[in-house]
């Protein structure tokens, strides 16, 4: 991520802080951004409440972004989201949006990402940790994902459990990515069967092959010795 991109990503979020208060969720890469990754990201994605349908919000976001200067807006909508491209100077992001009827939720600050940008400082909703740690457990099954291991590695060092509700759900339905091969999909059903899953995965895995995905989103003095910090990490799941 460029600096321009994270400009353009904490206007985003600024904006939408204003526009819509509690009823946009923020979700994804972008919190642990918020709250001190070093993990780059080039996307925004948030949970709209309390909407039963994607079409109920369209309108809304446009509308919202069209009141920034200098902007080309690109949107689409399928079955899993609304997925918008913003671009201002021949920068580009992308903001992903949700919907949900409720959502666990925590408050944040943006002073990480506003402050450089000479944007107020803002109280924002967030998706709660716990529920944001089982999605991404399940994301990683779905996807096997080196980025997904980091930001794994991320929640735990902060002491997060993963919501074992949310985590049994989608481990019940998964929606592999074409990528992952049948013979390398989870076939238990509790979550601590997974969870030993997971960790013998990663120990297969060689170090080399996890710093390789991870070059393009963290600087490389975070990549030393990121196994050992993985698999240490993941004992402390239960």
């Amino acid at each position: 991520m460029n600096k321009d991109q994270e400009r353009l990503l904490a206007v985003v979020i600024d904006k939408f802080a204003q526009e819509f208060g509690k009823q946009a969720i923020l979700r994804g890469g972008m919190v642990l951004k918020a709250i001190g990754s070093l993990r780059h990201t080039n996307d925004v994605d948030y949970l709209f409440v309390p909407f039963k349908s994607k079409k109920d919000i369209v309108s809304q976001i446009l509308n919202c972004l069209q009141k920034m200067s200098g902007v080309s807006i690109k949107h689409s909508l399928n079955s899993k989201c609304l997925r918008i491209h913003l671009t201002k100077e021949n920068t580009t992001i992308q903001i992903e949006a949700k919907v949900a009827r409720e959502s666990k939720v925590d408050i944040i600050s943006t002073k990480l990402i506003s402050t450089k940008f000479d944007l107020p400082i803002r109280a924002i909703y967030i998706v709660d940790h716990s529920v944001s740690l089982a999605n991404k457990l399940a994301a990683w099954n779905e996807r096997r994902l080196a980025r997904d291991l980091y930001d794994i590695l991320f929640f735990i060092q902060m002491d997060i459990q993963a919501d074992k509700i949310i985590l049994e759900k989608r481990l019940n339905k998964p929606e592999y990515s074409k990528l992952i091969k049948s013979k390398d999909y989870f076939e238990g059903k509790e979550v601590e069967e997974f969870y030993e899953f997971l960790r013998n995965e990663v120990n297969k895995i060689s170090e080399k092959k996890i710093i390789d995905e991870l070059l393009d989103y963290l600087p490389p003095k975070e990549l030393i010795g990121i196994k050992g910090f993985l698999v240490a990490a993941l004992i402390k799941l239960k």
